[in-house]
């Protein structure tokens, strides 16, 4: 209803300067837009969308918080839905990238969408995404990703560990293995909130 308050208060800005409609105009206009946004929310219950994305959005499982880290096993997380070509510029992608895809907890009454890249067929990287009304990008973070590296004359394999709260605190560790080692090294740790505007946001780690 937040749409329809701003209207009001539209509406009656524009009657205090303009008498050329009369009370029962505006609330016949009031009237037709409530009627409007009914027709819209029956449809969305009845699963009958204008467009076919918003009906894919609206079908992600939505998955609940908190999430821990899974490493490469993304299956374990929960349900992923296979993105469809036409969705990936969506994401930013191009129609030909294999990706999949759940909901979770809005933010901020911004959607927030949880990414898996396929980078080849068995290295998942993971995306928490923030998306507007119209399923654009406010902004991405990625919190899962492996890649080779090479630390002086040793080379291995970094990646990140994460653990999102349910109130949407996501910490990231990135942790190196090197080719000999037994175990791997913790090399850095961040934390990130999502703003007012979903922007996901630096905090500072207290140690």
């Amino acid at each position: 209803m937040t749409g329809l308050t701003l209207l009001l208060l539209a509406l009656l800005t524009l009657s205090c300067g303009n008498r050329k409609h009369d009370v029962a105009y505006y609330e016949r206009m009031v009237d037709s837009i409530r009627r409007a946004e009914q027709v819209q929310t029956i449809q969305k219950q009845a699963g009958v969308y204008d467009s076919p994305v918003d009906a894919w959005f609206d079908t992600l499982h939505l998955h609940s918080l908190p999430i821990q880290s899974a490493g490469a096993d993304v299956e374990s997380i929960g349900h992923f839905e296979a993105v469809p070509q036409t969705v990936n510029e969506c994401f930013g992608y191009e129609a030909g990238a294999s990706l999949k895809a759940m909901a979770l907890p809005t933010m901020h009454r911004r959607q927030v969408i949880l990414l898996c890249e396929m980078v080849d067929s068995i290295t998942p990287a993971l995306y928490l995404y923030t998306m507007d009304k119209e399923h654009r990008p406010v902004d991405k973070l990625c919190i899962y990703r492996q890649e080779l590296v090479k630390r002086g004359s040793d080379y291995g394999v970094a990646f990140e560990e994460y653990f999102i709260t349910s109130h949407y605190e996501i910490t990231l560790i990135r942790y190196y293995l090197g080719r000999d080692a037994i175990s791997p090294k913790q090399e850095s740790a961040r934390r990130y909130t999502i703003n007012q505007e979903g922007m996901f946001e630096e905090q500072v780690i207290e140690m």
